[in-house]
């Protein structure tokens, strides 16, 4: 229950003006919550009250005590937080209908404002009363204590009416003190913007600040001094950051009433999301790697991310850093709040030329024999030379993407270099060949036998490809082909199914060694499906959630991408596949991941949301 205290009738004006300098000061202090009415008062295990004051003012000496009841038997603390630090604690019990008044400590003498945590081991109500004696009498205010869930959030917003901004000490007049409470169990520093408003026209605005467990408090005229000498002036408090509870006192120059202005409170009326004012990138174009400078500037943000670059960025400032290849670069702006902003800019990068890389990119070739190969289907026109030719009348053509080696009539090594040119310039690769007169005899070896790509999508163009050593020829059954294949080479394929290839690589003698090669081939892209009970949902702070996917054959192949991570949390892999846990940061805010699938006809996401409150 609320209330102020104060004797009948007139008293003097020293002791009026006293009081009203106390409340001016800080002294007598009330939080802002929704209007309570006699039978509202909150019940609770952990309250939070005042804040109060204790010491001596002009003609007069201030003190708090806190009154703590319940229905129920209870023991517990009512802690005295200043500046963020339990400067006292002190022990209660009570009764059943028992009450107990717990005055502010000596610890707390002439340190200013503080709070008041009541906690017990039964649900309890609780009130401070902050007076002042004086020669005539006493004069107070009541403030009810309130629950955790009660602080404003960013985001949330409380309004009122009837403020006076009056500097007058003139009968008829009050002079009206705004502040906020910071609650003592975040480590962030709260914010609260306090803005007038005269017959609904915007007069201005400003922000307070708060640190955890600490309260905060100016007059109307100081804060806003628009609002000087004005009265009935409606109020509006927005929590830009922090657990906090604003509020409003009216102070009346006739009566010496304190009196708290009523706030309605409206949760989520408002987004904390920072400004991004200017965001640029210099240069967009080039070729890779390309070096490029951002430049920026936000309001309202703590700090910046830029795609692609390390570490958090300052909420104004510049960047220089390297871009691979063409994308996007976006510019995340994060408030304290943990509400963010973003900008893209896009980069355009040429590529460079593709190689022409030869597969196989090496031989032992019997002199005057043949090395056919593949190049790659994705190049322009490529400049082929001789950069070591010691076989001599060797031979090296293009055809589309095939090549033919020709080994000369001596033996020795031939390097040939295949060039392909682009607007960034020219790309070189090499195919090198050991001409010899004879094969050895000895023993066959498949150096490698491979596939590119190395799956596929029904139907799949597939390039198999091979390099031996001391072999003749090779064979590859079920590969149709009308001549021997070379001890070194590659040949094409096209698979509608899974297909395993077993090479034989044989010697001089006729000796045969075997390799094989599997060939997955998918006929279809498999799409990811994430549980929907617990998609696109609200999650408190450090909730923990288990998330189903299917959709997919093998589960096994998922994979998870950070889209977005507001909050801090997290999203990783259980201990089933397909089986994965979300974990909800410590941040209010919203979080994205893209769950990956991806098989020999390309790649699939799903993207799991969540969005993180209180």
């Amino acid at each position: 229950m609320r209330h102020t205290v104060c004797p009948s009738g007139a008293f003097s004006s020293a002791l009026r003006g006293a009081f009203l300098a106390a409340l001016a000061a800080g002294l007598a202090l009330a939080p802002a919550a929704p209007a309570l009415g006699a039978l509202g008062a909150t019940q609770g295990t952990e309250l939070w009250g005042g804040p109060g004051a204790k010491g001596a003012g002009t003609n007069a000496l201030f003190d708090t005590n806190v009154y703590v009841t319940g229905a129920s038997p209870a023991t517990g603390t009512v802690e005295f937080w200043q500046a963020g630090l339990v400067v006292a604690g002190v022990t209660f019990s009570i009764p059943a209908r028992g009450t107990n008044v717990v005055a502010a400590p000596a610890a707390l003498d002439g340190k200013g404002a503080f709070l008041v945590r009541v906690r017990a081991d039964a649900p309890v109500s609780a009130w401070t009363e902050t007076y002042n004696d004086t020669a005539s009498g006493r004069f107070g205010l009541s403030i009810g204590a309130f629950g955790n869930s009660e602080f404003l959030n960013p985001g949330d917003e409380a309004s009122g009416g009837g403020a006076d901004a009056s500097t007058s000490t003139a009968p008829g007049r009050a002079r009206t003190n705004v502040g906020l409470l910071c609650s003592g169990n975040g480590t962030e520093t709260c914010q609260v913007e306090v803005a007038a408003f005269d017959a609904g026209a915007l007069l201005a605005a400003a922000t307070i600040p708060a640190g955890p467990g600490a309260a905060a408090q100016q007059s109307l005229a100081a804060l806003l001094p628009e609002t000087a000498e004005k009265s009935a002036l409606s109020l509006r408090f927005r929590v830009l950051a922090g657990a906090a509870q604003p509020y409003a006192i009216r102070n009346d120059n006739q009566t010496s009433d304190a009196t708290q202005i009523p706030l309605a409170v409206t949760r989520g009326a408002f987004s904390t999301a920072p400004r991004i004012d200017s965001y640029t990138l210099t240069p967009t174009t080039g070729c890779a790697p390309l070096t490029v400078t951002a430049e920026w500037a936000t309001t309202g943000a703590t700090k910046v991310t830029i795609s692609g670059v390390s570490g958090d960025l300052p909420p104004s400032g510049s960047k220089t850093f390297t871009v691979t290849s063409t994308q996007d670069v976006v510019l995340t702006a994060i408030a304290a709040s943990g509400a963010s902003s973003s900008q893209v800019l896009h980069v355009t990068l040429t590529a460079p030329a593709n190689p022409a890389t030869p597969s196989p990119a090496s031989a032992t070739v019997l002199v005057g024999t043949p090395v056919e190969g593949f190049l790659p289907s994705n190049i322009g026109p490529v400049t082929v030379a001789f950069t070591t030719q010691e076989s001599t009348g060797s031979t090296f053509t293009v055809s589309a993407n095939r090549y033919t080696y020709t080994a000369g009539s001596t033996a020795g090594t031939d390097v040939v270099t295949l060039t392909t040119t682009g607007a960034c310039g020219d790309v070189t690769t090499t195919f090198t060949a050991t001409v010899v007169t004879t094969i050895p005899v000895g023993p066959p070896i498949v150096n490698s036998f491979t596939a590119e790509p190395a799956l596929g999508c029904a139907p799949a163009n597939i390039l198999l490809s091979w390099s031996t050593e001391n072999v003749v020829y090779v064979e590859i059954p079920g590969v149709p082909t009308l001549r021997p294949l070379p001890a070194n080479g590659a040949i094409g394929v096209v698979l509608n199914v899974p297909t395993t290839f077993t090479l034989k690589a044989y010697n001089a003698a006729g000796t045969y060694l075997e390799a094989t090669l599997s060939v997955p081939v998918d006929l279809q892209a498999y799409y990811p499906v994430i549980d929907p009970t617990v998609n696109n949902q609200i999650w408190k702070k450090g909730s923990v959630v288990s998330v189903s996917v299917t959709g997919v054959p093998d589960p096994s192949l998922l994979r998870i991408v950070t889209s977005k991570n507001s909050s801090g949390g997290s999203f990783l892999a259980g201990g089933v596949p397909g089986q994965f846990v979300y974990r909800a940061g410590p941040i209010q805010g919203q979080d994205i991941y893209r769950v990956f699938y991806t098989n020999g006809c390309g790649a699939t996401y799903a993207e799991f949301k969540a969005t993180v409150v209180p």
